[in-house]
């Protein structure tokens, strides 16, 4: 289980990215909303999706779940 991350903000493409907690690239607190305590980074781009139309994993830490 890992700790998951949503930004509030979308990105210009429109996606609110998803990071795990230790992600170099996590933006500042007040930008980003907790998912939860989750197996898996597709499992935390379906709770995310439930919050925002578009989603994406993040290049860095959430490679497996990203899409170009």
């Amino acid at each position: 289980m890992a700790e998951f991350y949503v930004e509030i903000n979308a990105q210009s493409n429109g996606d609110h990215v998803v990071h795990k907690a230790d992600c170099a690239h996590l933006p500042a607190k007040e930008t980003i909303q907790y998912l939860g305590a989750i197996s898996n980074c597709n499992s935390a781009l379906k709770k995310a999706g439930q919050l925002f139309r578009q989603v994406n994993g993040c290049t860095h830490c959430s490679v497996s779940s990203h899409t170009a």
